[in-house]
């Protein structure tokens, strides 16, 4: 898995939300690539980072501001 992205949607006005982010890869078999998926305004980005541990088999629940696991990656 590699991502790409920036910490600011708008850098005039330093604004952290609507983030351009982009996940290449198939973490192992766990991700299903190819698609746009747009979530929920104000859905913390740390969500995204911990669906990523978890498909390395890193066992977090939360980190940082998350308020857990990001759905819509995969069909698994």
């Amino acid at each position: 898995m590699i991502v790409y992205g920036s910490g600011l949607s708008d850098g005039n006005r330093h604004l952290h939300e609507n983030l351009p982010t982009v996940l290449a890869g198939r973490g192992c078999g766990t991700l299903k690539p190819g698609r746009h998926i747009k979530y929920e305004a104000e859905t913390p980005l740390a969500n995204f980072f911990v669906a990523m541990l978890n498909r390395m088999d890193v066992p977090v629940d939360r980190m940082g501001d998350s308020t857990g696991k990001l759905g819509y990656l995969s069909d698994l």
